[in-house]
């Protein structure tokens, strides 16, 4: 047998082939994402409306709000004999969903593009412009053309730049014969100022026209979602707000934060801005002493479960104890 050009030595059925990579599982913010589409994509769009707030201050006060309302359980468990019943796991969602709405918002969010060279091509216009007036001056002068043939300066913005570069560029172009050897201005300025005028006039828009949306398709969805997610999550958080007015009464928001809620004890927030790394350390800092106590909270909460609640959609009050009524002595 000869194996002179034999690139293996193994027999062709023994060949390991190529392995094909399996796609990553969503983790994160976009595994929460995966659990809540079809909730997100069953909302009524006539409930949908175009989300504008901050989704980072959302899910850090979902976060604060449902940990509140978590680490109440065992109170909440002491009143179920009074008829107070609460799905803990529907409180514990909210936050999930606001991890989603996080990862939306984050696809939604308008991708850097290039810089415009339409101002380039404003300036650009100007100079080709002054350089056709200062033409035209000296071949009216000698009398080489009328002054009735050079465009007058009506507009200085850049729409009328536009439009006299065209017609600055139709009248070198006409007179082409009568003009040739008496001025510097060359074809090629000729067709760049058409080509300019041309392009400003496609591109600059007159107040009040409106403006077309420069956004993909992919984007539009990305934002869709984003919006859709909005709704769950306010739909979600607003049920753990009605489990903490049962606990905390009307001082409830002072510990679990409503959605939208900024706290600006430390300054005038602004929207969109952005922590550095040394406020983010403070900020992590200021929760790690209450981390352990925390967990032991949890661990004693899995502890005193004993089998499978029972749980309702919506907080039940427990019932109002009536007095009995005093029988009036007998006369």
């Amino acid at each position: 047998m000869n194996n002179e050009h034999r690139k293996s030595w193994l027999p062709p059925g023994m060949v390991p082939g190529a392995t094909p990579s399996a796609p990553a599982d969503a983790v994160g913010v976009e595994e929460s994402w995966e659990r809540f589409r079809k909730e997100a994509a069953a909302v009524d769009p006539r409930d949908v409306s175009t989300f504008t707030h901050n989704t980072a201050v959302v899910l850090h006060n979902v976060r604060a709000g449902v940990a509140a309302v978590l680490a109440e359980r065992p109170w909440f468990e002491a009143q179920r004999e009074e008829g107070l019943r609460v799905d803990f796991e529907r409180v514990a969602s909210a936050e999930g969903a606001a991890e989603a709405l996080e990862f939306t918002a984050a696809r939604a969010a308008a991708p850097a593009r290039e810089p415009g060279t339409l101002p380039v091509k404003i300036k650009r216009a100007r100079v080709v412009l002054d350089i056709f007036r200062s033409s035209a001056d000296l071949l009216v002068k000698a009398g080489i053309l009328a002054v009735t043939d050079v465009p007058s300066a009506v507009e200085n913005g850049p729409r009328g730049v536009a439009r006299a570069c065209v017609r600055y560029a139709a009248l070198f172009r006409e007179n082409h014969e009568k003009i040739r050897g008496a001025t510097t201005v060359r074809s090629a300025l000729v067709k760049e100022a058409a080509a300019l005028g041309t392009e400003l006039l496609r591109a600059v828009k007159p107040r009040g026209v409106a403006k077309g949306s420069a956004r993909t398709e992919a984007e539009r969805a990305a934002a869709a979602d984003r919006d859709r997610m909005a709704v769950v999550v306010t739909r979600r958080y607003d049920y753990v707000e009605r489990v903490a007015a049962w606990r905390w009464g009307r001082n409830c928001e002072a510990i679990v934060p409503r959605m939208l809620t900024r706290d600006t004890s430390r300054g005038d927030a602004v929207e969109g801005e952005d922590v550095d790394d040394e406020e983010a350390i403070e900020e992590t800092d200021e929760e790690v002493a209450t981390d352990e106590d925390a967990t032991d909270e949890a661990e004693a909460r899995d502890d005193d479960d004993d089998g499978d609640p029972e749980v309702v959609d919506e907080p039940v009050a427990p019932a109002k104890k009536t007095a009995a009524k005093k029988k009036s002595p007998g006369r």
